[in-house]
């Protein structure tokens, strides 16, 4: 089966997180999932650390309640990074501030909860393969031979 996207979920709640994992791999998706910012930002970095880049499309989904790093900390900690990482949040607070910071950071969509899958579905088939400009020239840099 060809895997459509990769996704690295980071949803708090282990009955969500398991029911929109498994929605994805029904759809799929390569799901890994994470309870916690931190552990989803380690998964991106691997990820992000291959030589050959990701194995497939990466994308991020956070809710914006995460612990350790929240929504819009992983958003900011992407952008300093300068990882060119589409991320999707999900929050249950109402547009406005927060919907807005998402956007400000980068956020491809902030959806609300409950999540509907339809709306996530028609997201991820939008989204073209992530590349961050500072890995697409490490890349380029090793195959020239300048980094060994």
């Amino acid at each position: 089966m060809r895997v459509e996207r990769r996704v690295l979920l980071g949803e708090p709640d282990g009955e969500s997180r398991a029911a929109i994992a498994r929605a994805l791999r029904a759809d799929g998706h390569e799901v890994e999932e994470a309870a916690n910012g931190a552990d989803l930002l380690l998964r991106a970095g691997s990820e992000m650390a291959c030589v050959h880049g990701p194995r497939a499309a990466l994308v991020l989904i956070v809710a914006a309640g995460l612990p350790v790093f929240s929504g819009s900390e992983v958003l900011e900690i992407l952008h300093r990074l300068r990882w060119d990482i589409p991320c999707v949040i999900i929050s249950g607070a109402p547009d406005g501030v927060e919907h807005t910071r998402a956007r400000e950071l980068g956020a491809v969509a902030v959806l609300g909860s409950p999540l509907r899958m339809e709306q996530l579905r028609g997201i991820l088939r939008a989204q073209a393969g992530p590349r961050s400009v500072a890995a697409r020239d490490v890349v380029e840099r090793v195959r020239a031979g300048a980094v060994s």
